[in-house]
C-alpha cells in the first residue's frame, strides 16, 4: 500500500499543471508609463482585462501572455515596431489586446494548462524516446514486456486521440479569434492602419532574409533591427511582388496558427471599419520611444549575439 501510495503520489506530481512563469524582463507602468497607458486605453476601448507590461524581443512578430490574473504581458518584436508608423501601431497593439476581449482559448492559460496535462498522460503510458535534430530521426526505446505494450499502446492511443482532437477544436476557434482580433483592431486604429499592417507582416520574410546577410563580428556596430525594417519598408518591387503574389496564390499566414494574410486583409476590407477611434491625437510618440530605447538595444544585442562570427 506504501509502495502504491507513493507511486500515485509520482504521478500526480507529473501531472500536474505547470505555473508559466514570465522570465523575460519586463516593462511595467512605472517603466513605460505612456506606453502602458495607451495599451489600457486601447484595452477599455475594446472591453478587455487590463495590461500590465510589455516584453521587447528581436522578431519580425508580436504577441500577448497571460500569466496569471494579474500579470498580462503584450510582446512587441522590436524590428516590426520599427517597421511600422503611428496608425499601424495602434492596430498591431489592437489586435494582441483583442485576443483577451475574443476569449481566444490558444492564449488561455486554462487551455495550455490542459494540453500540457493531456500530453503528460499520453507520455506517461508511452515509451520514452530521444530525437535527433540534426537528422530529424527518432529513437524510441520500448523494454516494456508485452502486457506493458499492450496497456500503454490503449491507453496512449485514447490520450493520443483526445489531445489530437482538442488541438483541431483549438485551432478551429484560433483562426476566428484572429479574424475577431482584426475587426477589432481595425475598430480602433482605422481599417487602412491594419491592412497596412497585414501587408507589412506579408513581407515578413524579407526581414529574415536580411539577417541571413549579416557579417557580424562584434568590431563595429551594426544596427540589425532598422536593416530589418528598411527591408520591409523599403523592398525591392520584384521581391515584394513576389511576396504578395505567393500571398494570394498559396494563402500564406504569418505561422501555422494565423488564417491566411488573404483572407485577413478581405474580412477587414468588408468589416467596414475606415475609421478609427483618436487615440493617438494627443499622444507623445517621442515618449514611447525614449521609453522603449533601452530594452530595444537590449534586444538588438541579444540578437547580434546569436549571429556572432567568430
Amino acid at each position: 500500500l506504501l509502495v502504491l501510495g507513493l507511486l500515485f503520489l509520482a504521478t500526480a506530481t507529473y501531472l500536474r499543471p505547470q505555473r508559466i512563469r514570465n522570465d523575460r524582463p519586463t516593462l511595467t507602468e512605472k517603466d513605460a508609463p505612456a506606453l502602458l497607458h495607451l495599451l489600457n486605453q486601447i484595452a477599455q476601448e475594446l472591453g478587455a482585462a487590463a495590461i500590465h507590461g510589455v516584453h521587447v524581443y528581436g522578431e519580425f512578430n508580436a504577441n500577448i501572455s497571460e500569466f496569471s490574473p494579474n500579470e498580462r504581458i503584450v510582446g512587441i518584436g522590436a524590428p516590426l515596431w520599427l517597421a511600422l508608423d503611428c496608425n499601424e501601431r495602434v492596430a498591431l497593439l489592437a489586435h494582441e489586446v483583442a485576443h483577451l476581449a475574443n476569449n481566444d482559448p490558444s492564449r488561455s492559460r486554462l487551455t495550455g494548462a490542459a494540453m500540457v496535462t493531456l500530453w503528460r498522460w499520453h507520455e506517461l503510458f508511452s515509451p520514452p524516446s530521444i530525437f535527433d535534430h540534426d537528422d530529424r530521426v527518432e529513437f524510441v526505446i520500448d523494454d516494456r514486456d508485452l502486457i506493458g505494450q499492450i496497456l500503454g499502446g490503449l491507453f496512449g492511443g485514447v490520450f493520443r486521440t483526445i489531445v489530437s482532437s482538442y488541438e483541431k477544436l483549438i485551432f478551429a476557434e484560433s483562426q476566428r479569434a484572429e479574424y475577431l482580433a482584426d475587426v477589432m483592431a481595425a475598430s480602433v486604429a482605422g481599417g487602412s492602419a491594419m491592412q497596412s499592417l497585414l501587408k507589412k507582416l506579408i513581407l515578413a520574410p524579407l526581414a529574415e532574409e536580411y539577417v541571413s546577410r549579416v557579417y557580424y563580428d562584434g568590431s563595429k556596430e551594426i544596427r540589425v533591427f532598422e536593416g530589418m525594417a528598411d527591408a520591409v519598408n523599403s523592398p525591392k518591387s520584384d521581391a515584394a511582388d513576389k511576396h504578395y503574389a505567393e500571398a494570394v496564390a498559396s494563402l500564406l499566414s504569418v505561422d501555422s496558427t494565423h488564417p491566411p494574410t488573404r483572407f485577413r486583409m478581405e474580412v477587414v476590407g468588408v468589416s467596414d471599419q475606415t475609421e478609427g477611434k483618436s487615440l493617438t491625437k494627443n499622444l507623445e510618440w517621442s515618449r514611447i520611444e525614449n521609453e522603449l530605447a533601452a530594452t530595444i538595444f537590449s534586444a538588438e544585442q541579444e540578437k547580434l549575439s546569436e549571429i556572432l562570427v567568430q
